[in-house]
């Protein structure tokens, strides 16, 4: 409806999808913050499955220039993937926010059993992304989950 509306008005109409998006803001509720609020505020682990699940991580900061740059390049009534383009297993990124945090703490990774309707893969082909609209990610994980740690700590409460 949005693009039929565009359309109508004569207005670009781009169309994204966003995968898994974590930083600063993001609710205490994702796997990311979770994790990072468990560790930080009880030195232990939250319960997870076995992490083996396939996902694309992006930094918030990220999502930002790509959405700048396809407002200036973006092609009317395209749809465009937006992700980091380098999916790992959860359990890598879980991991990783342990290592940056306190390498101590013992991961509770296969406490929690699969769903059976459990999605196993969360990883998008940016190619569209990145060639057309010459979108890269600034951030690798550990420097976004960084300052994502750093902005947890300091934040007021």
């Amino acid at each position: 409806m949005s693009r039929i509306l565009a359309n109508q008005y004569n207005i670009k109409h781009i169309w994204t999808r966003i995968f898994s998006v974590y930083g600063p803001y993001d609710n205490e509720k994702t796997m990311i913050m979770n994790t990072i609020k468990t560790m930080i505020e009880k030195g232990i682990s939250p319960e997870y499955t076995k992490g083996e699940q396939m996902w694309d991580y992006i930094y918030s900061e990220d999502i930002a220039k790509a959405f700048y740059l396809l407002g200036e390049k973006g092609e009317k009534n395209e749809i465009y993937c937006i992700a980091q383009g380098e999916p790992k297993q959860l359990r890598t990124y879980i991991e990783k926010i342990r290592n940056k945090i306190d390498k101590n703490i013992n991961l509770k990774l296969g406490a929690i059993p699969y769903s059976d309707k459990q999605v196993m893969n969360l990883a998008v082909n940016t190619n569209k992304l990145n060639k057309k609209i010459g979108f890269i990610p600034e951030h690798t994980f550990e420097d976004g989950i960084e300052k994502t740690i750093k902005w947890y700590k300091g934040r007021e409460k």
